[in-house]
């Protein structure tokens, strides 16, 4: 029998005026509070020809606002010991404060601002867009980020949002303007559909209070996400030739949505099958028993639209064909045969287990809710987790991995030299 023993952690769940969401978990364990606003805008809405424009305008709030320039930013943010941060993504955008209690109407003075306030400097523009272009070049040489773009691209196909890096492609950053970051700002940076997740020592009382006195002049409605078409499998060996030591290889194909009632089956199946690790059947047959990669993993990717289901691993480039046909077989076993009573307790004790030091603090907290916020997971997911993992049987495990996973339909994609 799994151990579900975990403080229950239980958000007090309510909504300002202007429509946004609050989730306040109070701990008075140590004197300082986290907030991270969850914008549910994400690369899913650029434009095609303007790919990473979610990602620029997001990275454009903390270079200044109309009443501080970035670095007067920067030396509040020291001068208060605060974290504060923005966390662009493919779903939803972060905007994340972590402040001692002392210094929380400066704090919130300060987050309110950046998020109420930019001023989109044309100076700072010009400097971040050269930045993010440098990171996306760098990026670009690395074979892992090779190999996972590649993926995507083949898997999604150009007409779902997901085949797009989140900071775009180095030609459709230069081609994004100034006005194009204000305009996409003012459309989706509002309040009604976005969450706050409040973590620390701060009553309700004081909470609302300050958020009327910072918040209340925020308004508006974020608009929908747009409706997207399910790809269909690509199935394939796609190579990308490449100078590297080692060749970058990923498998998989479409996988599920975070929402799917599913998911968390497939999140213990996937952990005998190459998420536990040490312990995984992947690790072994192609680690310790065929000796090709130091790491191989895989994954149900969550995501609003149907994630992807994927391996990945490195290997020497005269072992990649070796090592891709040991993997798929070793998941065609599996599918056929699923897990043994063993192994399915031991995951779901290994994963029980360990849920508790990933929310051992405020920031782990908040982080989590977060995501239980965007994806509709409701706010006792912390509490239910691990008594969702217990309830999973061996039979709906090996359902899922004949529902889910299907080798004959598979795309890989392999980074290797010549």
């Amino acid at each position: 029998m799994v151990n579900t023993a975990l403080a229950e952690i239980n958000p007090t769940v309510f909504k300002m005026d202007n429509g946004l969401e609050v989730w306040l978990v109070e701990r008075k364990v140590l004197p300082f509070v986290v907030f991270k606003f969850v914008i549910p805008v994400g690369s899913v809405f650029d434009p095609e020809e303007k790919a990473g424009l979610s990602y620029f305008t997001s990275q454009m709030l903390l270079e200044g606002t109309k009443t501080r320039t970035a670095p007067q930013i920067s030396e509040e943010i020291e001068f208060i010991g605060a974290d504060l941060s923005v966390d662009g993504g493919r779903d939803y955008t972060t905007i994340s404060l972590k402040v001692l209690d002392r210094y929380l109407d400066r704090g919130l003075s300060l987050l309110s601002d950046i998020m109420l306030a930019p001023s989109f400097p044309r100076d700072n523009f010009e400097r971040l867009k050269k930045e993010i272009i440098g990171e996306i070049i760098k990026e670009d040489e690395d074979p892992g980020v090779v190999a996972a773009k590649k993926f995507r691209e083949v898997v999604y196909g150009k007409n779902h949002p997901y085949h797009r890096p989140v900071k775009g492609y180095v030609n459709t950053v230069k081609a994004i303007s100034l006005d194009e970051v204000v305009a996409f700002y003012k459309s989706h940076y509002l309040p009604e559909g976005s969450k706050l997740i409040v973590v620390g020592d701060i009553d309700r009382s004081t909470l609302k209070s300050e958020l009327k006195k910072y918040f209340s002049a925020w308004i508006g409605r974020a608009p929908g996400y747009p409706e997207v078409k399910s790809p269909a499998y690509n199935p394939g060996v796609f190579v990308v030739e490449k100078d590297v030591s080692q060749a970058n290889i990923v498998i998989g194909h479409i996988g599920v949505s975070r929402k799917n009632p599913d998911f968390l089956k497939l999140y213990v199946a996937n952990q005998i099958l190459g998420g536990g690790g040490l312990t995984s059947r992947l690790f072994y047959r192609i680690r310790e028993k065929g000796g090709y990669s130091y790491s191989v993993y895989s994954l149900f990717e969550p995501a609003l639209y149907r994630g992807t289901f994927r391996i990945v691993l490195q290997t020497r480039n005269d072992a990649a064909d070796k090592a891709i046909d040991e993997a798929v077989d070793e998941v065609r076993k599996y599918v056929k045969t699923g897990p043994t009573e063993e192994e399915l307790e031991d995951a779901k004790r290994y994963i029980t287990g360990s849920f508790p030091l990933r929310i051992d603090t405020n920031s782990e907290i908040a982080d989590y809710l977060a995501f239980a916020a965007f994806y509709g997971l409701g706010p006792d997911y912390l509490n239910e987790f691990p008594r969702m993992i217990e309830k999973v049987t061996l039979e709906d495990v090996k359902e899922v991995i004949k529902k889910y996973i299907h080798p004959d339909k598979f795309t890989i994609v392999v980074v290797r030299k010549k």
